[in-house]
């Protein structure tokens, strides 16, 4: 795929996603897309093949960013505390950047067929992705063991999921408080690791 060719997919993934978020997935039409993206629709067409083919194409580029799906493939998975803080900083960086289409499509699959048969299994297999990475680490003795590693994954992303949701909820910034984005992200990890972090790490 050429720059070009790269940079136009990029754009019509971009406005599918705000259209999304905006008008649901049965409400828009890939030639509201075209429109958004300012491209010709036949370009969606010969570039994702249908609307669902867009939508899966959505759904692999946020599963990139996703705690479940990344954990394996930060630099180094056994630092327990510098791996899920790069994976908290990447689910709330991708969650203010995408969070209301995300939210949109996630309800979008209770109903819709053709959102189910693509993502619906995206949030589950995210949080059973994290599980496994917590319970590989419990293994080597990273972590608590009296904890259930999939309570642990849902802890995870209640402390992100609820940051992004008081930023969308409230209209905040994370400078409000004079913090930057990376210092929150460090302190909700010091929250996070004093209730499953060994006692060496909670104290």
């Amino acid at each position: 795929m050429s720059t070009s060719e790269r940079d136009t997919a990029e754009a019509i993934l971009a406005a599918a996603a705000e259209l999304f978020g905006e008008r649901g997935y049965k409400g828009t039409t890939t030639r509201m897309i075209a429109e958004r993206a300012g491209v010709n629709e036949v370009t969606i067409f010969r570039q994702f093949g249908t609307k669902q083919g867009l939508l899966k194409a959505l759904g692999e580029m946020w599963s990139k960013s996703m705690a479940g799906f990344a954990a394996d493939s930060t630099p180094h998975p056994s630092d327990v505390r510098a791996t899920l803080e790069a994976l908290a900083r990447m689910e709330v960086a991708q969650a203010l950047s995408f969070g209301a289409p995300a939210l949109r499509l996630a309800f979008d699959a209770r109903s819709v067929p053709e959102v189910t048969a693509v993502m619906g299994d995206g949030p589950r297999d995210n949080l059973a992705g994290l599980a496994t990475y917590l319970a590989t680490r419990q293994g080597a003795g990273d972590l608590r063991q009296d904890l259930d590693p999939n309570v642990m994954a849902e802890a995870f992303f209640a402390l992100t999921s609820t940051f992004v949701m008081s930023r969308q909820v409230l209209g905040s910034r994370s400078g409000d408080y004079g913090l930057d984005l990376d210092e929150i992200v460090r302190q909700l990890l010091d929250i996070y690791m004093t209730g499953v972090g060994l006692a060496a790490e909670r104290t």
